[in-house]
């Protein structure tokens, strides 16, 4: 006896009133089809025991059992442990994990939503140097710097502590191994913290020792020549 397909016996479950009438009338005289299209439409039922279903939208069945029959090829053959239990047909044992994945997924409640968002892929920051800032008149910490590179920029990134409470504000440097050239970064804003951005190849150029200075309000765009921290990038 040739059975009906396993999409065809999986449409008796999902939706009996769109079936090809020859294979109801199989199932019909068939006592093997019809027990088993009897015990998945028990799965269904269980599946749906705590929430009443809705009709799918058109074309979810039938894309499902054509994504399972297109994945069919790829089933490794088990050799099954024994049992008292009669062995079900290969075609059978198609037809059950049809339907136990219909039936996993809600039937009547599948929806073709929005597809999740695609996940942000830029490399997170890296921090490619750091320094331990201190004071010039002893070995006390002030905080740290680190250079921190993404790739949009480089940032400089300041937590100071401990500054005092001087008039004035507090201004971030980077002066070269040289001792003579220097770039003025910014004021430190609250929290005595801050980020600055950087030229990329400022501090492979030799700009590596970070200071923090106090700088009067008289308009003098130029170093104070008082420095509270210091540190050398590495």
């Amino acid at each position: 006896m040739t059975h009906p397909q396993p999409d065809e016996l999986a449409g008796l479950v999902v939706d009996p009133s769109d079936a090809d009438p020859a294979v109801l009338e199989h199932v019909s005289g068939c006592d093997e089809c019809a027990g088993l299209v009897d015990r998945l439409a028990g799965v269904r039922s269980s599946a749906a025991e705590s929430e009443a279903l809705v009709a799918p939208p058109e074309g979810v069945r039938h894309r499902v059992l054509a994504e399972i029959a297109g994945s069919s090829a790829r089933v490794v053959p088990l050799v099954p442990p024994p049992s008292r239990r009669r062995a079900l047909p290969a075609w059978v044992v198609g037809l059950a994990a049809a339907v136990a994945l219909v039936a996993g997924l809600g039937l009547g409640r599948l929806t073709v939503g929005d597809p999740d968002p695609v996940p942000d892929r830029r490399d997170p920051a890296t921090v490619v140097a750091a320094a331990d800032l201190t004071a010039l008149d002893s070995e006390q910490s002030r905080g740290v710097a680190e250079v921190v590179r993404d790739a949009d920029a480089v940032t400089l990134r300041v937590k100071a502590r401990d500054l005092g409470q001087e008039e004035g504000f507090h201004e971030v440097w980077l002066i070269n191994l040289d001792g003579v050239r220097m770039v003025a970064l910014g004021v430190l804003g609250d929290g005595e913290a801050g980020d600055f951005r950087v030229p990329g190849d400022l501090v492979d150029e030799g700009y590596r020792i970070v200071d923090i200075s106090i700088e009067p309000d008289d308009g003098d765009p130029t170093h104070s020549g008082v420095s509270l921290a210091r540190g050398e990038l590495a």
